[in-house]
């Protein structure tokens, strides 16, 4: 049976991994506070979401003033890791992979607070932008319905949502995002990232349209 604490022990054990392998700069504490497996917040007067747009620059200033993630990867991307158990079953997450908007020296980030780099980097070169799109994986079959499935991904505008086969296993999350965005990474720990695969988080849910749609399917 799913609870709020085996999710959240398999939470802290990819922390643990990528904080060893030195692939994180940084991890946050995984909080459970009743249903909900999250983050804590190291400033909780900052909200999370101001908008439900596109993200943006200052949001992504937001969430590293506010400590509003669970991982800050070695590049300074971040993780955001979120999931609701209920009646020993996932009912909802949300699994964002939110790319740094610049590109910073590595070693800077795992010695200096990650906030003075960025607002140094908009100061001397506030154009010179990465222009990579966050990834996010939601789960929310309460508000299901045609054209929001209850698994979807979405990345580039908030208003695309490319149905998923099922809710996503925290391990296979990592693996997507390292396959895809690091796979140099990816290669030197396929051990890790193939286990980590291996695990689903629920039963399928496509519905009849969502499968005669371009869609995102895995075994």
């Amino acid at each position: 049976m799913t609870t709020p604490r085996s999710v959240a022990e398999e939470v802290r054990n990819l922390l643990d991994y990528l904080l060893s392998a030195e692939i994180a700069a940084f991890t946050n504490t995984v909080s459970e506070k009743g249903t909900r497996v999250s983050w804590h917040q190291t400033d909780r007067s900052v909200p999370f979401l101001v908008s439900r747009g596109d993200p943006t620059l200052r949001d992504y200033q937001r969430w590293v003033e506010a400590g509003a993630y669970t991982a800050v990867l070695f590049d300074g991307a971040l993780l955001q890791i979120t999931y609701d158990v209920e009646s020993g079953a996932i009912a909802g997450h949300r699994l964002a992979y939110v790319p740094c908007p610049y590109r910073l020296d590595t070693e800077l980030v795992r010695q200096e607070p990650l906030s003075d780099i960025v607002d140094l980097h908009i100061a001397t070169e506030p154009t010179n932008m990465v222009l990579h799109s966050a990834v996010r994986f939601d789960f929310d079959p309460g508000s299901a319905a045609p054209g929001h499935p209850a698994a979807h991904m979405t990345i580039n505008s908030a208003h695309c949502r490319i149905a998923c086969a099922a809710p996503m296993h925290i391990g296979r999350f990592a693996d997507f995002v390292f396959r895809h965005f690091y796979p140099a990474l990816w290669r030197a720990h396929l051990p890790f990232f193939h286990n980590a695969a291996s695990r689903d988080a629920g039963p399928r849910t496509l519905t009849e349209d969502e499968r005669n749609s371009p869609h995102v399917s895995w075994n």
